[in-house]
């Protein structure tokens, strides 16, 4: 078995587990602002990281030199109630004035992986990079279903070995599954294993009872959490709270 790579944190609730990670987030863009004039940040959607959104509203960034995005989106437009961008843009981007740049996942085509050259070229423009060599990210925050997947990788995908897969030559894939209620876009594993800054935040006794049973073996295509566990590019830094 691959070795783990992953730091656990554990907090007395959830508003205090998103007060130190709006910190820790924070101290990474400025960080790279002051390195690279730019900072570029891939969030999730779902209920858990409204707090976490709260407080980065509250903090003192200069969001105009952030390039910010999301770590998957169903094939939706912002119109949709599935929209995770219609649900950032409620929670962070419109409270920021729209300050940062936002690259959406989702781009109308006559399929959602002829929609994924679009996006890419969305992302090189906003970050100054192309291509053949997508600037990485700064900071990366996944969530975690009960399923144990991340970002769009779902364990009953039929490209499941292709989303997990760590030598992806993709930037951008497609995913198509039976618990999914419409197709999806995600950045690859290779992308979001490039972030200088990867966070897991979860909440929830049945998510910490999954996390801990991806730490059993390294089959990703089981759990895809593990995808993110075992492997040696970043460390995962595990933010949780019940």
């Amino acid at each position: 078995m691959n070795p783990s790579n992953y730091s656990w944190a554990e907090f007395a609730d959830r508003e205090g587990l998103a007060k130190e990670l709006a910190d820790d987030v924070v101290t990474a863009i400025n960080d790279a602002i002051s390195l690279k004039g730019q900072a570029i940040v891939a969030l999730s959607g779902g209920s858990t990281p409204a707090p976490l959104f709260a407080e980065l509203v509250c903090r003192d960034v200069e969001w105009s030199k952030v390039v910010i995005t999301l770590v998957d989106e169903r094939w939706v437009d912002e119109s949709h109630e599935l929209s995770n961008a219609a649900f950032l843009r409620g929670l962070l981007l419109d409270e920021i004035s729209e300050a940062a740049s936002f690259v959406p996942l989702y781009r109308a085509a006559d399929s959602v992986d002829n929609s994924l050259m679009a996006v890419l070229d969305t992302y090189c423009v906003a970050t100054h990079s192309d291509a053949e060599g997508p600037a990485s990210f700064d900071v990366v925050i996944l969530g975690m279903g009960e399923d144990g997947h991340t970002a769009s990788f779902f364990p009953d995908a039929d490209n499941i070995v292709e989303l997990v897969d760590p030598m992806s030559g993709s930037h951008l894939l497609s995913c198509n599954s039976p618990s999914t209620q419409v197709a999806r876009v995600t950045w690859s594993l290779p992308r979001i294993l490039s972030a200088s800054f990867m966070v897991l935040h979860i909440t929830g006794e049945k998510k910490k009872t999954v996390y801990q049973q991806a730490l059993e073996n390294d089959d990703a295509t089981t759990l895809p959490i593990r995808a993110a566990i075992f492997q040696e590019a970043v460390r995962l830094n595990v933010y949780y709270a019940d």
